[in-house]
């Protein structure tokens, strides 16, 4: 019989809603960036992929994807085993876990069910700790795992799954897990007052500055492209945008925009660029590959991120593609939301304007048409501000500390507000 592997060699488990997801570029990017740093992964998945394309950059993960089936019947013999062994390795931890698990309730017996599948796979993969994004169902299914099996986990939160989930159930999730981490300052702050005694750490998102380059700048087009890219949704605030493109227009202001995305906001956004008679100028792209969206900043004049805060509380952290932008050296316009003001700083790498506020938008993104060298000089230091502070792999080194056991490097738990 082979030896176990060493603790060194056992891969970490990576838990995920789905993977590859054409949004979620920053999963990818973790991926991608912990396989450099030589970390052994196994990803896992609670549903299939549903976007028709996907990243070129997709192919370069090593990793293999497993997931965990949606219906359990197909699988009812391998299910059934792999709890038998959870109960008979640990009786009374099994037992414990299937009551929080019944606490919540239909969907959270069908978490217990899922749970028990996914940890019978990590023991098959060796899987000594299991890391998962998001704070909402994947965390729900990883602590019960952990509480069944034993096996440590840690969370990745970041925007929706901290603003709309119960100050309760953020609590009872960031207490079970060895440790939580967070894409900004301002979600870390959040965290710790629901949950003081968590180990609670900031690790802002990194790209990677060698494939996010200046160099890769078009010769500007003679009439300047606005471009904003994100999920069709209230929190990205593109209605701003539009209204903002309608007062540009009105004042005579040469330009094209493209908003790259998909979403439920389409046909709502589509009327509204109809009612204002902005098709020959506001286009709406739908779904871009990665290298596609880098050729849409490498030809913009002007990146606007327009979020907001939306009804129900969502909102954004820092949108990786606002760091993108940044990287390649395009002068941006940003709202004053959670966490953008960490990244961009007004006059300095980028113009700050206040949400819904579609005057102070047109403003300052006419203020950047008219003065490409303030633009200029703004895309520089936006630049060196995300390979100063967004490195993904030195970034990604937070983790790891914390996943051996120790500190994060270079990073400290952030306090409450």
């Amino acid at each position: 019989m082979s030896a176990d592997p060493t603790p060194a060699a056992r891969p970490i488990g990576l838990l995920v809603k789905m993977f590859p997801k054409l949004s979620e570029t920053f999963v990818l990017e973790e991926v991608l960036g912990l396989e450099r740093l030589g970390v052994p992964l196994r990803l896992y998945t609670l549903a299939a992929p549903s976007d028709d394309v996907a990243h070129p950059a997709v192919a370069q993960v090593r990793a293999p994807v497993v997931q965990v089936p949606v219906s359990l019947r197909a699988d009812a013999g391998r299910l059934a085993w792999r709890h038998l062994r959870l109960l008979a390795q640990g009786p009374w931890r099994y037992v414990a876990a299937l009551r929080a698990a019944a606490a919540r309730g239909r969907q959270g017996l069908r978490d217990f069910a899922r749970a028990g599948w996914l940890a019978g796979q990590m023991h098959h993969d060796g899987v000594a700790h299991l890391h998962t994004h998001f704070i909402s169902s994947p965390a729900d299914v990883a602590e019960l795992v952990s509480a069944m099996s034993g096996v440590p986990f840690s969370i990745s939160a970041h925007a929706k799954d901290i603003y709309l989930a119960r100050s309760t159930d953020l609590r009872r999730k960031m207490n079970a897990a060895r440790f939580t981490v967070t894409c900004t300052e301002f979600n870390c702050r959040t965290l710790r007052r629901a949950a003081p005694q968590a180990s609670v750490h900031r690790m802002y998102h990194g790209i990677d500055a060698g494939v996010f380059h200046p160099s890769r700048r078009a010769v500007p087009s003679l009439v300047p492209l606005l471009l904003s890219v994100g999920r069709l949704r209230e929190k990205k605030g593109l209605d701003t945008l539009i209204e903002a493109c309608r007062l540009l227009n009105g004042r005579g202001v040469p330009f094209r925009c493209e908003i790259v995305g998909y979403g439920e906001e389409q046909e709502r956004l589509a009327a509204l660029i109809e009612a204002h008679r902005l098709g020959d100028q506001v286009q709406l792209i739908g779904k871009l590959t990665r290298e596609q969206v880098i050729d849409r900043y490498a030809r913009a004049a002007v990146y606007v991120q327009p979020s907001r805060v939306a009804a129900d509380g969502d909102r954004d952290g820092i949108p990786n593609v606002l760091l993108e932008a940044m990287a390649m050296g395009v002068p941006v316009v940003a709202t004053r939301i959670s966490g953008i003001p960490e990244v961009v700083q007004h006059h300095h790498n980028g113009l700050l304007v206040a949400a819904e506020d579609p005057a102070a938008m047109a403003d300052a993104v006419q203020l950047l048409i008219d003065a490409p060298a303030l633009g200029a000089q703004l895309g520089r230091e936006a630049r060196r501000t995300v390979t100063t502070n967004f490195d993904n792999d030195h970034n990604l080194r937070v983790v790891l500390g914390l996943l051996e056991g120790g500190h994060a490097h270079d990073e400290a738990p952030c306090a409450v507000a």
